[in-house]
């Protein structure tokens, strides 16, 4: 009996409708959960303080967190550069460009306001890289990411859930 040639070009052609169907399926879920976008407060988000002295920085921003849940972030920078962000219960603190021994790279942790678990609330985020120096801090002795994850409560505040570092924020 002689193999259909046929058949292998049905299989071919049944991989390539597989790939398109899962593509147009990823389209699908993307343009039909648009709210499920990454919110992130940004060091370029930060303008000097209207009453402050110079160097000294803020932010106020209303963030969703959940359906019909809007909360106030707001970050105030010293003029020293050290920084905090409030929003809820927490006072974090994510700025700080000031070498005491601890600053972080770029200034500022990243900021983000995402759903990573699907439930419909969005999380707080916190990462970036944290640099430990040596006493006169001339020299970074060591580098190390962090990421801090909080979750929204029922009450309105935010839990930590998840943390990978000793390093503190509050």
């Amino acid at each position: 009996m002689k193999p259909n040639s046929d058949w292998f070009g049905s299989l071919a052609h049944l991989k390539q409708f597989s790939l398109l169907s899962m593509l147009l399926l990823l389209v699908f879920q993307i343009a039909a959960a648009p709210g499920d976008v990454v919110e992130r407060i940004s060091r370029k988000d930060l303008k000097p303080a209207k009453d402050g002295m110079p160097g000294e920085e803020e932010l106020s921003k209303e963030v969703v967190v959940a359906q019909d849940v809007k909360l106030v972030a707001i970050i105030e920078v010293s003029a020293k550069g050290n920084g905090s962000l409030r929003i809820a219960n927490l006072n974090l603190k994510v700025f700080d460009d000031h070498n005491d021994g601890v600053y972080y790279e770029n200034e500022m942790l990243n900021i983000d306001f995402c759903d990573i678990d699907g439930d419909g609330k969005r999380e707080l985020v916190i990462s970036g890289i944290v640099c430990f120096t040596d006493e006169k801090g001339d020299k970074v002795l060591r580098r190390e990411a962090v990421v801090f994850i909080y979750a929204l409560q029922p009450n309105r505040t935010f839990k930590q859930v998840y943390r990978n570092t000793d390093f503190r924020l509050d």
